[in-house]
């Protein structure tokens, strides 16, 4: 099974403060709000990619989950991959 997760990272300490997982049916408003081509988009929906949020973007993100996504101190980041559990 893929997960889904928005992932941020302590600039400082680069430790993970804060892990959010993606429902599948938010993965299309998320590809419009990354502006990924189709390769992009299916490679994080097969779970082998890994995408950097920038502050617009991060924005958006933080409006569709109802959850601040602070960029000025958090490496903000888009993750999937197999749910190894």
């Amino acid at each position: 099974m893929i997960i889904y997760t928005i992932d941020l990272f302590d600039k400082k300490t680069e430790d993970l403060a804060l892990e959010v997982n993606i429902p599948e049916h938010n993965l299309e408003p998320i590809a419009k709000i990354m502006k990924w081509n189709e390769e992009d988009k299916m490679d994080f929906i097969n779970g082998i990619a890994v995408f950097s949020v920038n502050k617009e973007q991060a924005e958006s993100l933080s409006k569709l989950f109802d959850t601040i996504f602070d960029t000025d101190n958090y490496i903000v980041q888009m993750s999937a991959g197999e749910n190894n559990e």
